[in-house]
């Protein structure tokens, strides 16, 4: 997950993610639609950040604070462009609620996304490795096996329910 143009196209696709769901929000809550040139420096930055952050496979725990500083930075950035006047929609409790919905969602979209990539990438690294390996081209392939983030731990029973439970067979009653 840290090759160059992985991490490079993983840095766009946060960035597409995060700069349109902030500014589609900013419209969508009244604000004014920012100039190109700071729509292309949002997009920059995030790009930058995402791309210094992206060294290895990120989780939800992870992404979810970065969702929410790129929510928050690219509405003050939205913010400075328009006069405040006609941007007053910036002071509501509603879209700062909007705000984090939207980053927490893009946060697990994202998270998803990058545990499916790597799953993606290990299969057809797998796949490649059986290729050769069948072909019989007589070159070594050594596969590493990489580990994956856990989604969630199963809930294991308490002390008590674990004496209780007894997987022997059927109860004497059954026959």
């Amino acid at each position: 997950m840290s090759w160059t143009p992985l991490r490079a196209l993983r840095a766009a696709v946060f960035a597409a993610v995060s700069g349109s769901a902030s500014l589609l929000l900013h419209l969508w809550s009244g604000g004014h639609a920012p100039g190109p040139l700071q729509s292309a420096a949002a997009f920059a930055l995030l790009f930058t950040a995402a791309f210094l952050a992206g060294g290895r496979q990120r989780g939800f725990p992870v992404l979810a604070p970065l969702c929410l500083a790129a929510q928050w930075g690219l509405h003050e950035l939205f913010q400075a462009g328009a006069v405040e006047a006609l941007h007053a929609h910036g002071s509501g409790v509603s879209m700062w609620l909007v705000h984090v919905a939207a980053a927490l969602a893009q946060a697990s979209w994202l998270a998803r996304g990058e545990s499916a990539t790597a799953a993606l990438l290990d299969l057809l690294t797998l796949f490649a490795a059986r290729l050769v390996r069948v072909a019989g081209v007589g070159a070594v392939v050594v596969v590493r096996p990489r580990g994956f983030l856990p989604r969630a731990r199963a809930p294991r029973p308490a002390p008590v329910a674990a004496a209780a439970i007894s997987r022997r067979g059927p109860p004497r009653f059954a026959f």
